[in-house]
């Protein structure tokens, strides 16, 4: 309590040694270690000491109690300890003076997910890496200073570790989104991506487009990187070597349910549209955007699977998902219509994608009635759904026959049909 509210660090508890070294592993950056001499037959102090040696960390070390360790960043303080000395040599050794940190208030944190950090390679803000004490508390300990540059290597590092993510504080939300949105607009923008860089990259700005809407209640530039990432989609499409070779490499590649749904459902409406007559360039931009943002307000792949009316009456899920899931076309329909780019084929195809022409819940087999493009958008959605349906069958000569009994109008037939040739 002394140090957080005189000195202002923060403090993690561990049981031992071992546990101690193990956090020096990863964090080697921390500056000071406050230990008894010994736990029980443990001579804590002596394991640590010679471990900071070993790795010539200039981590501080103040010994309580135990024979003296006579050593350079080694401060021993005999038993009774002096509570207010002990406060004034951490002070000393943090290089803070001892003033009470007065109207404190507990700082608020923020996640980012791990795979952000592959895309810079400096931090705009303060970073800090969460530890769970040996209590039920968290201790937040900063990483990176703002400024800060690293290389992928040091995320790496932290990601073999078993980290999924990093923290900030919230109060740097809007302008480290700001960040890395530029970067990574910079990054899609780049022509020399190769075809599975390209995937990765777009597949990290859409999840951050997806966090920007879900989590930070809109906030940040969603709309530069939801363009740049769609152009992205649609550049890797016409460039890629064939349907069926960019199908295998989202199937294997360790990318999210949501965007792997997304990009697969792209790449099955180019192939159809490229079979029809009445084909024109912007109808796949447009089949880019509804599928970009048709389950952007989804939170879980249980929800996006869902594809009829009966599969979400039986789903595991909650009432308040549930009802996400039946509203997801109208409540996107909402964000897109901030963005400056919509247009109302876009709106018209987004109402629809579920088979219904309020945007609301799905229709099983919907009637002829919808726009064109719709259908196509329905029939490559429930072709790619069954795909990344483990449980389901997972071969075209599987899953057209499905579609097949579920779409029974003469336009969808048509459509399934052409996912019949070869691709």
């Amino acid at each position: 309590m002394l140090l957080k509210s005189l000195v202002g660090t923060d403090v993690i508890h561990l049981k031992n040694s071992d546990d101690a070294i193990e956090l020096l592993k990863i964090l080697p950056e921390i500056p000071l270690i406050i230990t008894v001499s010994h736990i029980e037959q443990e001579a804590v102090a002596k394991s640590i000491q010679a471990f900071l040696g070993r790795q010539k960390l200039e981590t501080k070390l103040i010994v309580l109690g135990g024979p003296v360790l006579i050593q350079e960043n080694v401060i021993h303080m005999s038993e009774p300890i002096n509570w207010e000395s002990l406060i004034s040599f951490a002070a000393k050794a943090l290089k803070v003076s001892t003033q009470p940190v007065l109207g404190y208030e507990p700082i608020e944190y923020f996640p980012v997910r791990l795979q952000y950090f592959y895309e810079i390679q400096r931090t705009p803000c303060d970073v800090f890496i969460r530890l769970k004490n040996d209590s039920t508390e968290h201790s937040y300990v900063k990483l990176f200073h703002s400024g800060d540059s690293f290389d992928q290597a040091v995320i790496k590092k932290y990601e073999l570790q078993s980290l999924s993510e990093l923290f900030i504080t919230k109060d740097t939300v809007g302008y480290f989104a700001n960040f890395i949105t530029n970067q990574m607009v910079e990054r899609l923008e780049r022509t020399n991506l190769d075809l599975e860089e390209r995937i990765h990259a777009t597949a990290t700005a859409y999840e951050l487009v997806q966090s920007s809407l879900q989590k930070l209640d809109g906030q940040g530039p969603w709309i530069e990187l939801s363009s740049a990432s769609i152009v992205s989609i649609i550049k890797s499409i016409i460039t890629s070597p064939g349907t069926s070779a960019v199908l295998k490499l989202l199937l294997t590649e360790k990318i999210k349910y949501a965007y792997k749904h997304c990009h697969m459902v792209v790449l099955l409406c180019h192939y159809i549209l490229l079979k029809q007559s009445w084909y024109k360039p912007d109808h796949l931009q447009t089949l880019t955007y509804v599928s970009f943002f048709s389950d952007i307000t989804l939170k879980t792949p249980e929800q996006i699977r869902i594809s009829c009316d009966e599969e979400l009456a039986q789903a595991s899920l909650s009432e308040k998902e549930k009802s996400e899931v039946k509203m997801a076309a109208l409540d996107a329909l909402d964000i897109l219509d901030e963005h400056p780019e919509v247009t109302e084929y876009m709106r018209t195809v987004l109402l629809q994608s579920n088979g219904s022409m309020n945007g609301i819940g799905f229709v099983r087999n919907p009637d002829e009635s919808l726009h064109p493009l719709s259908k196509v958008f329905i029939v490559a959605d429930a072709f790619v759904k069954i795909l990344l349906d483990e449980k389901a069958p997972s071969t075209k000569k599987e899953i057209l026959p499905i579609l097949s009994l579920r779409y029974t109008h003469p336009s969808y037939q048509k459509i399934i049909k052409t996912l019949e040739q070869k691709y």
